[in-house]
């Protein structure tokens, strides 16, 4: 097939890259206390709550720190910008902000700062990718300088973890730049500031002097480099010319491997590949029908895409939308069979014997070999009698029809939330700005789930949600599976997350 061939081309050119490597001379393409990273494409903006895509925030959370993280290492929740924090009653948290902090400009870290950045937060209007994230809370009142209340509007489970979404930003440069200005040239707490940024060329950084905490040990300069070809990434990589490279293609694994100076980090992913089959009323197609959403789900042979693509390093999805290891994963339903016949019979049972005729929408540069995959998509689909027409997206035109509901009527999409079912399932929420179906029964349970604390009936709402989701077919059920960054062997710390974010306080590049 045309996707296996074009997947062997491109790991053999840059496995000819890496073997050139090999033999020769060692050299340094950036000055020893410089660490660059090349990533899928260029931020459209550096305020973390601006953006949900992993790009974004990766640059942007080097300059801007939220109230907590999540550490990679284990998952647990810990301190950033509010030392301590403990819940008062079933819907209050009492947050003790760390002392004598101040922003790169001089302004104090302090529950003004946190006010207002919460304020923004709630705001649908100002920060629309975070609207699922602040619809729990109720309201945030300062106690003293350094001591901050957050109310919710009904007993949170996933309290903690919303935390670590809430950026603080300075309020008098906020005021004076707004948010696009502050999104263009931030301020921040973060171990770097911002020196530099030619758009689809270079983002620059050095170290803030002033940080609070420890920071990065070995560099005092980040640059950021958009490279949207999966080929060209590698390659600056095996060259030197990058320490990090996200996305490595898995044909390029073993040759990464094999050099002395680099190495392949794989992470479990919390992304969930999918195909968008819109049901919404503005968007006219066979896709209304769940019989011809259902029909799709069963002409696609994810196994062969797996096998081929991914080289086993995958998972199918099971039909539901949440993994294994999350709360509300539902082990008695089972995956859309791989079935062109049962496809065909469902398109004639919705009244098209002929087939049928779609756009599909895909990025390019967005997810690692996300061309490769739509293309095998598409074949299989036609196949089945449903023909597509293929629209290819640069990653920033992708995020915009994201963000716009305009990837329609079908599109191939990883999304990858914080690790709880809520922030998974409320993606599907017919409120929400990602949401291609509009269904009350759903939207039920989601809001349920939300709200729910009791940890058996919080998985049975889930797992209602699941087998209704099931049903619907909303999206084709695609895969899970591994992130995969190439590294400089020099680089210690640097542990991704699942939901490919990663943060560089906390890292040390060795000489």
């Amino acid at each position: 097939m045309s996707w296996t061939r074009r997947s062997f081309a491109a790991a053999m050119v840059v496995s000819s890259l890496a073997l050139a490597t090999v033999f020769a001379a060692p050299a340094s393409a950036q000055a020893p206390k410089t660490l660059t990273i090349a990533q899928g494409f260029d931020p459209q903006t550096l305020w973390p709550n601006g953006t949900t895509a992993s790009d974004n925030l990766n640059a942007g959370n080097a300059i801007v720190e939220a109230l907590l993280w999540a550490n990679p290492a284990d998952g647990k929740i810990e301190p950033m910008l509010a030392e301590k924090w403990e819940r008062t009653g079933p819907t209050t948290m009492k947050l003790s902000l760390r002392p004598n902090v101040s922003f790169t400009n001089g302004e104090a870290m302090n529950a003004d700062a946190v006010v207002q950045s919460f304020a923004v937060f709630l705001d649908p209007r100002q920060t629309p990718a975070y609207a699922n994230y602040a619809a729990a809370i109720d309201k945030v009142e300062k106690v003293d300088n350094l001591t901050v209340l957050v109310h919710t509007k009904f007993p949170y489970p996933a309290f903690e973890l919303m935390l670590t979404q809430v950026y603080i930003t300075p309020p008098a440069y906020w005021n004076s730049v707004g948010l696009q200005g502050f999104g263009q040239k931030p301020i921040g707490t973060g171990p770097f500031r911002l020196t530099e940024w030619v758009k689809d060329s270079r983002v620059v950084m050095e170290r803030n002097t002033a940080y609070w905490g420890k920071g990065p040990v070995g560099f005092n300069r980040v640059i950021w480099r958009p490279v949207p070809d999966d080929t060209a990434r590698v390659a600056g990589l095996t060259t030197g010319e990058y320490d990090i490279a996200t996305n490595v293609p898995i044909s390029n694994i073993q040759d990464i491997n094999r050099q002395r100076d680099r190495r392949v980090i794989e992470t479990p992913s919390y992304r969930i590949f999918q195909l968008i089959l819109s049901s919404l009323e503005e968007h006219p197609s066979a896709l209304h029908d769940k019989r011809v959403r259902q029909a799709v789900n069963h002409a696609i042979d994810k196994k062969a895409i797996i096998d081929n693509l991914f080289e086993g390093k995958a998972f199918a999805l099971n039909g539901q939308l949440l993994r294994q290891s999350q709360l509300g994963y539902d082990p008695s339903l089972k995956d859309y069979a791989f079935d062109l016949a049962k496809a065909r019979a469902l398109l004639t049972e919705a009244g098209h014997p002929n087939g049928i005729e779609l756009t599909f929408k895909f990025p390019t540069g967005r997810y690692a070999q996300d061309r490769e995959v739509s293309e095998a998509i598409a074949g299989m689909l036609a196949k089945a009698g449903i023909r597509t027409r293929m629209v290819s997206l640069e990653p920033g035109e992708f995020l915009r029809q994201l963000r716009n509901r305009e990837l329609q009527p079908m599109a191939y999409i990883g999304l990858a939330p914080l690790d709880d079912p809520d922030f998974q399932l409320a993606q599907y929420r017919s409120s929400w700005r990602y949401a291609y179906i509009r269904n009350a029964e759903l939207d039920g349970l989601i809001d349920a789930g939300a709200r729910e604390i009791d940890v058996a009936k919080r998985r049975e709402i889930y797992q209602k949600a699941g087998r209704l989701m099931h049903d619907l077919a909303p999206v084709a059920f695609l895969f899970g599976g591994y992130d995969f960054y190439g590294v400089n062997r020099k680089l210690e710390g640097f542990v991704p997350r699942g939901d490919q974010r990663f943060f560089l306080h906390n890292v040390t590049l060795k000489p």
